[in-house]
């Protein structure tokens, strides 16, 4: 077992030995610059509804560059007059998974997104009966730049790490009628 003292010097110096690393490590490129970009296109939604109807927006989600995303998530916000008690159904390629939080609602795939290449996702949900005038939604996809190794981690662990993530959406709005 290591004397104290010894744990207590390693700590110390793990922020200098850490420093000096990255002091000397090239840069490539900036550290503000996306890893990934996504345009947002196809964007089709249900213009107007009757309230307590049904919703259903689709759109496409595609890398642009300038290196393939590995770690990205593609949906959206939901309108506030959405009826969370209902259930939301949703179609994309094959593997999506989708998580729905409140009006918020994200799905990922099990593939890597090269350059050039889409995803579409189609999402269907039902609005409340007393839902009148214009209902604002939001689709889109996050992409995050994320150190080797942390690839299983979840959005709100990435949030806690301090990782940075870029947002690309596109609005969206229906006018719900009597």
């Amino acid at each position: 077992m290591p004397h104290p003292i010894v744990k207590i010097a390693s700590f110390a110096l793990a922020p200098l030995v850490g420093a000096t690393l990255f002091a000397t490590a090239p840069a490539a490129a900036k550290a503000d610059d996306p890893f990934s970009v996504f345009k947002i296109s196809n964007v089709k939604y249900t213009k107007k509804v009757k309230s307590g109807g049904w919703v259903k927006y689709s759109f496409t989600a595609t890398n642009t560059g300038p290196h393939a995303a590995d770690y990205y998530w593609i949906g959206g916000t939901l309108p506030k007059s959405v009826d969370t008690k209902k259930k939301l159904y949703w179609s994309g390629p094959k593997g999506t998974q989708c998580d729905w939080a409140g009006r918020e609602f994200w799905c990922w795939t099990p593939h890597i997104l090269e350059v050039d290449e889409s995803d579409r996702l189609s999402v269907q949900f039902k609005l409340k009966k007393n839902a009148r005038g214009w209902q604002y939604g939001e689709v889109g996809a996050i992409a995050y730049d994320v150190p080797t190794g942390a690839g299983d981690l979840d959005r709100q662990a990435l949030k806690e790490l301090g990782l940075k993530g870029w947002i690309y959406t596109k609005k969206i709005r229906t006018l719900a009628v009597k």
